[in-house]
């Protein structure tokens, strides 16, 4: 499948992948926003130059104008039809720098849901940063309800082992229901612990 590639100011956003035991992270969660300047650590990926890889069925996904978010465009991926296994309609994106056992990673990302499903308040993603291999263990693994107005999200888990770039990626998995979820940008950063 085709890879899509954004370029834009300010940065973009990542992907989707694995179901493992969940990071602790509050699903409500909302940072103040961030930018490729101020991002705590290391970043994982070039936040300028994402090839996402959109993978399932009954989804479209394309670039789209969106107000209210940094840059004016965001990725928008629809989802037509609910999936028994939410995972199987997602975007992933491999990153570039290993993570390290004991590190912290911190995923920041803009996201709204242009349109919500029946009779709900907000749409539903799950945020992963994991193996994409056995065991499929995750260092971050976490459910976001966004709304239908923009707003940065934070997801944090740390490293129990090291996940080389080439066994692991980042995603979003969308399947949940039908909606329309837009990504604005995205920054993953890896933290080595604090000296004590």
């Amino acid at each position: 499948m085709k890879s899509l590639k954004k370029l834009a100011a300010g940065g973009v956003f990542a992907t989707a992948l694995l179901i493992a035991p969940s990071v602790s992270a509050d699903p409500a969660f909302v940072t103040e926003p961030v930018n490729q300047a101020t991002v705590p650590g290391q970043l994982l990926h070039n936040p300028m130059a994402i090839k996402w890889n959109p993978e399932g069925p009954n989804k479209s996904v394309s670039i789209t104008e969106s107000e209210g978010v940094p840059g004016g465009q965001a990725i928008s991926f629809r989802v037509r039809r609910k999936s028994n296994k939410p995972w199987d309609i997602r975007m992933r994106a491999p990153f570039e720098r290993d993570v390290t056992a004991g590190q912290q990673v911190d995923i920041f990302f803009w996201a709204r849901a242009s349109k919500l499903p029946r009779k709900a308040e907000t749409g539903k993603i799950t945020v992963v940063l994991g193996r994409n291999e056995e065991p499929y263990d995750t260092v971050a693994n976490q459910d976001i309800l966004p709304t239908s107005d923009w707003q940065m999200y934070r997801v944090s888990g740390v490293a129990e082992r090291d996940f080389p770039v080439s066994e692991s990626d980042m995603g979003f998995n969308f399947g949940f229901d039908k909606q329309t979820i837009e990504l604005g940008p995205f920054f993953a950063v890896a933290q080595d612990p604090a000296a004590e």
